[in-house]
């Protein structure tokens, strides 16, 4: 066997394989006996069927097999051995047809085109500026999260009227076209938002105002443009909604309204029980200290999409592009992707490559490395997140450690963790190599340049 590399260009090569007899004859030989023990012919007992007669019926397939195997492993650890920087994976030349005599197999030559890795030059350091915003909130944020925070912690309660926001209980009784019930039509009892209906003004406008044992008639496709909702809204299949009639009687069963909790004493000690929290200037500053958090991570997913940005725009890296769109669609036949979708989304797919060419040279070169341990403490943190947004602030440890060691064996959520502490360990060492500027601005204005920098990107 004999394989050589021929570089095209800086960014494009192709690789040949040369076989001879004595490469693949044993392999072949060895899969034929092993088919000859299984195979089962009539005439013949298991395992007893003549060695020719099996070379007959599967010699070539297993020779094309066996080739296949063998090109692919021999390919791949010669690209090791010559530690090439590849992108994607070899494929079949599109314009060398392999030489290869399936019939009357001998020396074979087959021919693959790689797609190599660029070379660029990447400096990290205090040379290149960058701004750091520090945001701090407005009134208007920290009124609006007393307002949330009043919502959450209210209590549903009975009221006459619909109104704005209410949460209305129908019953919905389908209709024929002259206005009379539709015999063995739909009749459900379900219940409908005023707040999800705020761009439904044509719906919203049939219920408000009513009261309960009132009935109005309505068109139940108002009520929603999704086919799952309206199943559901209904208790009907998304099959059945076809059949069933626009019109419906709907009579109001229930109207209920969110009364928001007073913040008071009685609400701090319910919220805070170690006493942190007990007038409405504590609480605020409870609230600015959460927006400080929540702003600080806002504020590094700024700085490092404006670091990707100009890294990618300064450092300009070409990429082989037409073997990486041939070989997106031959990767993903099996989702039947056209070259013509590669070709609407392929910018994005570069530049995607392209930042993880750079981000992987970043933490090569610098030894950046995520360790069990932190590992183990970025998984406890999500988790604790997620208890978090469901308003469980605090869990048991014995809990939280099995909840952790359950989590780590599922592979594709541990990869997520892992990527994002590796994200982080960047975005680290950025900020120490990089020189950074600080801007205080409002939340309101470091919004409003985050959707300026959108219209001219």
């Amino acid at each position: 066997m004999h394989i050589s590399i021929h570089n095209l260009d800086d960014l494009n090569a192709k690789v040949v394989v040369n076989l001879a007899p004595s490469d693949y004859q044993s392999l072949v030989e060895n899969k034929l006996k092993e088919y000859g023990r299984k195979v089962n012919m009539p005439g013949f007992r298991p395992g007893k069927v003549p060695a020719g007669m099996v070379k007959k019926m599967y010699g070539t397939s297993v020779l094309i097999d066996e080739v296949n195997n063998l090109l692919s492993k021999k390919l791949y650890e010669y690209i090791q051995e010559e530690k090439l920087n590849i992108l994607g994976s070899p494929l079949p030349s599109e314009t060398t047809r392999p030489k290869a005599d399936w019939e009357r197999p001998g020396e074979m030559e087959f021919t693959y085109d790689l797609g190599l890795a660029p070379k660029f030059e990447l400096k990290i350091d205090a040379a290149t500026t960058f701004t750091q915003y520090i945001i701090g909130p407005t009134e208007t944020d920290i009124q609006g999260a007393l307002e949330n925070l009043s919502r959450r912690n209210g209590e549903m309660k009975e009221v006459d009227v619909v109104g704005e926001t209410d949460l209305v209980k129908l019953q919905w009784v389908e209709l024929n076209a002259d206005g009379t019930v539709k015999e063995g039509g739909v009749m459900h009892s379900s219940s409908v938002s005023m707040d999800a209906l705020k761009e439904k003004q044509e719906a919203r406008s049939k219920l408000l105002g009513l009261k309960a044992g009132d009935s109005a008639v309505v068109d139940h496709t108002l009520f929603s443009n999704n086919d799952t909702d309206r199943a559901s809204m209904l208790n009907v299949s998304k099959d059945e909604l076809p059949e069933v009639n626009p019109d419906f009687k709907v009579t109001v069963e229930k109207i209920q309204r969110l009364i928001p909790a007073e913040i008071n004493e009685e609400l701090f000690k319910r919220m805070y029980t170690d006493g942190s929290v007990t007038d409405i200037e504590a609480l605020k500053e409870k609230i600015r200290e959460d927006y400080r958090g929540y702003f600080s991570k806002e504020s590094d997913r700024r700085l490092k999409n404006d670091i990707v940005l100009r890294l990618l725009s300064e450092l300009n890296i070409a990429l082989p592009d037409a073997f990486l769109k041939r070989w997106l669609v031959v990767t993903n036949e099996d989702k039947k992707v056209t070259a013509e979708q590669v070709e609407q989304e392929y910018a994005s797919y570069a530049n995607g490559l392209k930042w993880q060419l750079i981000e992987n040279r970043i933490i090569r070169e610098h030894q950046l490395m995520v360790n069990a341990e932190e590992l183990r403490a970025g998984v406890r943190e999500q988790l604790l997140q997620q208890f978090a947004a469901y308003g469980i602030n605090q869990a048991d440890d014995a809990m939280m450690d099995d909840m952790v060691d359950r989590f780590l064996k599922r592979e594709d959520e541990v990869r997520k963790v892992n990527d994002e502490l590796y994200d982080r360990k960047v975005l680290e060492l950025f900020k120490e190599k990089f020189t950074l500027v600080a801007n205080e601005v409002s939340s309101e204005e470091f919004y409003e340049s985050l959707s300026q920098q959108h219209i001219t990107a």
